[in-house]
């Protein structure tokens, strides 16, 4: 290489910033080949018009704005750009439908981060009057942040209006431990290797809290070293604290037993409890492995047969063994829930929806009402934007897709992107006619209700008759039928003016079974008329 090409000290300085940021290391040759591009550039040997971006950011994490920071001072450097200042469009404008570029004009700033999805706009729409605006303003650099669902979809939209192209990755445990090991070596705190990999293994928000809480321990304590011990305490007080429902939950002697017991005290499910059991003992030895595998989830069955119960106590279960760092937060919504009403919404809906639930369990209900047979709809775009979510925060969260069974085979035949993110599918089959009996007990036991002793051959009958219904609703059923018989009881209690107020008889159940199959009925006559 010739001598007036050849990289300086400032230059190779600039560059190594990167080796302490996470998930940018990759990008240190597109620098170089940016510094050598601005050398031709200036000697009129080469010139593609503009020192534009694009960089596809993978990670959950703000990282952006480190790996645009080492760029805009080699740009500083070379007087490419007036200042080093970044302005973030979609953090000044008002979300609209129509273009937003006319208000660049009236920004300062050198470098201009745009997001399509953020400012709900299409590239393709806005192709000509973007190439204006960015030969208008040839003096800034144009970065076009990539987080489609499917990789290189900008860089065909915006063809010749960006030439270099970095990437952002999910920040990985070896990006942790140099994380961890650069941050101690910055304030001359020794450690021991084999211990930073194992106290690094956690999300990298609660990491950066770590360390903080880790570096302030040394210097006020006068401590040049950090034991295993000392590394362990850190790691179980945020373990304990990332949330205050986690400490409150702490607080309470009734949540000190073994969360398991939850899931040994649902009624039936001998199968399904087996498949957690050995689900729960896979995922824990892949992370001892240091392969922690995809969490996400797919439940089919019919309604009321515990897959929302199951979801809930799975949560519980990943938080108690570390799995997930949340407090076991549940978050439930219906399929609907995540398609918005206008064009760009919906891929931001999905986002929000997926971040209230990390550390916990998202459980999105009928799934399959995400499908759509028009092509580029919003379910579409719901779909993609979830399956990028499952893939972006796969070790954060357990995302469970629920559902009819043909149906939500349906839904997976139609997305493949799917497959490779669920990890695990089970069925959930119909509770049989004595456990619905042991459900119908149990919700009297915790109401304190007792039964006359000829209640039960009417209800076993009454679950016989309900179960060759379709989509027979199970525990739902169960629950409805016990609601409306608690009605009927204390009508006959009052009227009759009984001391036997905790008792329910056949005549109670009986009449019950009459309400719900008189209104089964009217529904059908609607139905039919409509």
């Amino acid at each position: 290489m010739l001598s007036k090409y050849k990289l300086d000290e400032e230059d190779e300085k600039i560059i190594n910033e990167l080796d302490n940021l996470c998930g940018v290391v990759q990008n240190k040759d597109i620098l170089r080949n940016i510094i050598l591009y601005i050398k031709l550039k200036q000697n009129n040997e080469l010139d593609f018009g503009n020192y534009n971006i694009i960089i596809r950011n993978n990670s959950s994490y703000n990282l952006l704005n480190d790996l645009i920071t080492v760029c805009a001072k080699i740009f500083s450097k070379y007087d490419i750009i007036e200042n080093n200042r970044i302005c973030y469009l979609d953090k000044i404008l008002n979300s609209r439908r129509d273009c937003p570029f006319d208000k660049i004009a009236g920004i300062e700033d050198s470098i201009i981060v745009i997001n399509d999805k953020k400012l709900k706009i299409s590239y393709n729409d806005e192709y000509k009057n973007l190439s204006k605006i960015i030969n208008q303003f040839n003096n800034k650099i144009f970065i076009f942040e990539d987080t489609n669902y499917c990789e290189g979809e900008i860089d065909a939209e915006l063809g010749n209006l960006s030439h270099f192209r970095m990437t952002i990755d999910k920040i990985s445990i070896d990006d942790k431990v140099m994380y961890c090991e650069n941050s101690l070596d910055k304030y001359s705190i020794k450690y021991k290797k084999q211990d930073i990999r194992n106290y690094a293994d956690v999300p990298f928000w609660i990491l950066k809290n770590m360390i903080t809480k880790l570096l302030i321990e040394c210097k006020t304590k006068k401590l040049d070293f950090v034991d295993k011990q000392m590394l362990k305490k850190n790691k179980e007080f945020y373990s304990k604290s990332t949330t205050r429902k986690r400490n409150q939950r702490n607080t309470k002697k009734n949540e000190e037993k073994d969360i398991k017991e939850d899931l040994n005290a649902l009624i039936g499910l001998k199968d399904i409890k087996e498949q957690i059991s050995k689900i729960l003992n896979y995922v824990k030895l892949n992370k001892e492995r240091g392969q922690m595998p995809s969490l996400h989830m797919c439940f089919t069955g019919n309604p009321g047969t515990g897959k929302t119960s199951i979801a809930r106590v799975i949560g519980k279960i990943f938080e108690e063994e570390n799995i997930l760092s949340g407090s076991g937060d549940f978050v439930e919504i219906h399929g609907r829930d995540l398609v918005a009403k206008y064009v760009g919404w919906t891929a931001q809906k999905v986002h929000e929806t997926v971040e209230k639930a990390i550390g916990g369990v998202l459980f999105i209900d009928e799934a399959y009402s995400l499908v759509s047979n028009t092509r580029g709809s919003f379910e579409d775009e719901a779909i993609a934007t979830l399956i990028k979510e499952m893939e972006d925060h796969r070790n954060e969260i357990c995302i469970i897709l629920a559902g009819y069974n043909e149906e939500m085979k349906n839904l997976m035949d139609l997305n493949p992107g799917f497959e490779s993110r669920i990890q695990f599918t089970i069925n959930f089959p119909d509770y049989s006619t004595e456990e619905l009996l042991e459900i119908f007990n149990g919700l009297c036991q915790n109401e304190k209700y007792k039964l006359s002793k000829n209640c039960k051959e009417i209800l076993a009958n009454n679950f016989n008759k309900a179960k060759g219904e379709k989509n027979f609703g199970n525990g739902r059923y169960v629950r409805n039928l016990f609601e409306k018989v608690k009605f009927e009881q204390a009508d006959r209690i009052i009227q009759s003016n009984s001391k036997a107020i905790n008792l329910i008889t056949k005549k109670d159940i009986e009449n019950a079974i009459n309400v719900i199959s008189h209104k089964e009925k009217e529904k059908r006559i609607i139905g039919f008329c409509s």
